[in-house]
């Protein structure tokens, strides 16, 4: 009997690796599908306002003498917000909202506060007389704790949001590695939260089903919704986007019944469902694969879960140009300042327990509790898989800690099926980085 291969090509940095897989053991390539892409933006906009998801519409929400939060996430995230808030504006100018009674707020998360993001989430087109607020984490002044989520989270929150009567959420709905889905209640936590509230609800992401394409049961989500609940968010307008920017879909309504509508259509167009947990899995991360740290603690930290048999093969494809961590990204630590993680991978590289690390987040020894939640989560991924990095840049020695290097995909493929044997079962995510597709289990 002659085999049979499929060539997939992987992204690598700026280019591709091309592979060939044999026919027969792939299971699953996670691939985009299309959907109609909305013809008229400004009229889905209105429509999705007109015909709200399990709530009110705006204008029985809002009164004249409402204060009213419009809560917009940053530049981090791809929502055309400049294009949707004119349209919302409008509306609460008509039902008589007075103008200085809005307040923008930029979700900016744990993310550094940049005044620069304003002009390009917020546009040109809103009257001189609102105010735009850049949300900053670590300024205590601009917030108040109001009591405690189910999980012990601290519902501390932006001033100006708790200040308002009725708060309204824009954002965009996309796979995401820890709360399943982006948009919803992500808007307020992590969104306008305090710093030390954010890494309390990051520290959830240690439980195996805090992972992407996962609402049942993902303590981080409901966590988040709890607390967006608690801060009375009353309305969310989410869009969802394909792969090339296009709007295909947009929901408003009630932040659960609206975000859950807008999940079914982000499902079709980027869930690819496997039954079994497979033996071997490659994943590329082209074009943004400059470092090993970036590529590990980034999306895939909470893609990977489940997908994987113990004691299986984990490809992963990335040129890391600049080897095993370049200092610049990431979250802000206490000081404000972009966390360094040198001493994080130290620990990693060290040899440190799971438990260690665990013990070390908890004691505060971290530069940031969800770094801490991630040491913990790669160690563990270390322990019960065989971790294979394609690299031209990085060194063997340099990753004992979590496996072995290999210069080719093929090369890698060739050790994997080696030890899985004939029949492993294979998956495939060809471009991480490059489109929202993947893989759930």
């Amino acid at each position: 009997m002659i085999m049979s291969f499929k060539e997939i090509r992987l992204r690598y940095s700026s280019g591709f690796q091309n592979i060939e897989v044999p026919s027969n053991n792939i299971v699953a390539v996670a691939q985009a599908r299309n959907l109609p892409v909305v013809a008229d933006f400004n009229f889905a906009v209105s429509n999705a306002l007109d015909n709200p998801i399990g709530s009110e519409r705006l204008e029985r929400i809002v009164s004249p003498r409402s204060k009213v939060a419009i809560i917009i996430d940053d530049i981090t995230r791809p929502t055309p917000t400049s294009k949707i808030l004119p349209i919302i504006l409008k509306r609460l100018f008509q039902y008589g909202v007075q103008k200085e009674k809005v307040n923008i707020v930029i979700a900016t998360g744990a993310h550094t506060p940049y005044l620069e993001q304003v002009k390009v989430k917020v546009g040109e087109n809103i009257p001189n007389n609102i105010c735009v607020h850049v949300h900053n984490c670590l300024n205590k002044k601009e917030l108040e704790l109001t009591g405690f989520s189910s999980s012990g989270t601290p519902v501390w929150v932006n001033r100006k949001v708790l200040e308002a009567d009725v708060k309204i959420g824009v954002g965009g709905i996309k796979p995401h590695s820890w709360a399943g889905f982006g948009g919803g209640g992500k808007i307020i936590m992590p969104g306008v939260s305090s710093w030390e509230a954010i890494g309390r609800n990051h520290f959830l992401a240690a439980s195996d089903e805090v992972r992407i394409g996962n609402i049942e049961g993902n303590l981080l989500r409901k966590d988040a919704e709890e607390v967006a609940s608690k801060v009375g968010l009353d309305m969310i307008i989410n869009v969802i986007l394909d792969d090339n920017g296009n709007l295909v879909d947009i929901v408003a309504g009630d932040m659960i019944k609206a975000h859950r509508r807008g999940v079914e259509n982000v499902r079709r167009m980027f869930e690819n469902k496997i039954d079994e947990a497979l033996d071997v899995m490659i994943w590329a991360f082209g074009p943004k694969d400059d470092n090993l740290w970036d590529v590990l603690t980034g999306g895939f930290i909470g893609a990977h879960k489940k997908l994987l048999k113990e004691g299986g093969t984990l490809i992963l494809v990335a040129e890391c140009i600049n080897g095993l961590y370049k200092y610049g990204q990431g979250h802000i630590d206490y000081s404000g300042k972009i966390a360094d993680y040198s001493k994080v991978i130290e620990m990693l590289k060290s040899g440190m327990s799971p438990q260690e690390l665990l013990s070390e987040t908890i004691r505060g020894n971290m530069p940031y509790l969800e770094v801490g939640v991630k040491a913990y989560i790669l160690a563990n991924l270390a322990r019960k898989h065989e971790i294979i990095i394609v690299s031209e840049n990085i060194k063997k020695e340099e990753i004992k800690w979590l496996g072995t290097t290999a210069k080719t995909a093929q090369d890698a493929l060739k050790q994997a099926l080696e030890r899985q044997g004939r029949d492993a079962k294979i998956g495939i995510i060809p471009e991480f980085h490059a489109s929202n597709a993947y893989i759930r289990i």
